[in-house]
């Protein structure tokens, strides 16, 4: 299998079908309602759809299609996202340890073309070393039994392939000095986590960058912001194509209002520009490892 087609998420298909058939529907000039029955549905049918909480028939979408008055090209792509987006993905073989809330994340991640991260407690999943994940699942406040923990840790390492395959996402990673510190699972975990961190840093499609204490600055909690490649009409504009993530102890946050996604945009942009360069990081982080020699 490619890594195209690993890639390939039913998560964020049916996100992308849903502002699709949302957006037709508005340009169309219906109302939910009375979308819903020009189709023998109810209201409540379209709104389930249009917020990707089910995930509709594709004979259903071309018939929303038909009455949207989109034909031929356009709709057969559209048609084509409603049939992926039933698929199911490789994630779901973990649904015994993985919450639909982070289902929901995980298939986004998938396929998202441009990820970027603040952490400020621990390193970022997609960057954690097997050993690095096992402490901290066996660490976390949520105490978990062996085998889940290791459930989870198999999950968080099939997660990480998206960084290897052949069309790898763009990862920004601004982590505080606090978390790069921290001692998940005592100094030799932490240092080979480091040293993990330091080899990334060398990829061009990876960008680790360091916030010091001496920055006097920095950001209460974690956060992430999904990019998705763009798509052709007659799918939602650019700026629908972004989402923030902010994960908590029992749920998530999932933020796609513009005002919001600008406003982490620029934050993180504002501690990109407070952090220490890649190359700076690079070379922090193996005081850092020198330390832990001592």
């Amino acid at each position: 299998m490619t890594g195209m087609a690993q890639r390939q998420s039913p998560t964020a298909r049916r996100r992308r079908l849903a502002l699709t058939l949302r957006q037709l529907r508005d340009r169309a000039g219906f109302t939910s309602v009375e979308a819903a029955r020009r189709v023998d549905h109810d209201a409540s049918w379209l709104s389930r759809i249009e917020t990707a909480e089910v995930r509709p028939h594709p004979n259903d979408v071309r018939a929303l299609l038909t009455l949207y008055g989109v034909e031929g090209e356009q709709a057969e792509a559209v048609i084509a996202v409603a049939r992926q987006a039933k698929q199911r993905g490789w994630w779901q073989r973990y649904s015994d340890v993985l919450p639909d809330w982070f289902a929901a994340y995980v298939g986004m991640e998938s396929e998202a073309s441009v990820v970027r991260t603040y952490e400020c407690q621990m390193v970022h999943g997609l960057l954690q070393t097997e050993e690095y994940a096992r402490a901290a699942f066996q660490g976390a406040p949520v105490p978990m039994r062996a085998e889940e923990v290791e459930r989870q840790v198999a999950l968080r390492m099939e997660r990480q392939a998206i960084l290897t395959g052949d069309d790898p996402p763009m990862l920004r990673v601004v982590i505080d000095e606090g978390a790069a510190r921290r001692m998940v699972g005592g100094p030799k975990v932490l240092r080979e986590q480091i040293d993990r961190l330091i080899g990334y840093s060398t990829n061009n499609h990876v960008q680790i960058q360091l916030l010091p204490f001496g920055a006097g600055t920095g950001f209460d909690g974690s956060f992430t912001l999904l990019d998705f490649p763009p798509m052709p009409e007659p799918y939602p504009d650019a700026a629908e194509e972004r989402m923030v993530y902010v994960d908590t102890l029992t749920g998530a946050l999932y933020l796609e209002r513009p005002a919001e996604v600008a406003a982490y945009a620029t934050a993180f942009e504002q501690l990109c520009a407070v952090a220490l360069s890649p190359s700076a990081t690079r070379d922090a982080l193996s005081r850092i490892a020198q330390e832990l020699d001592a």
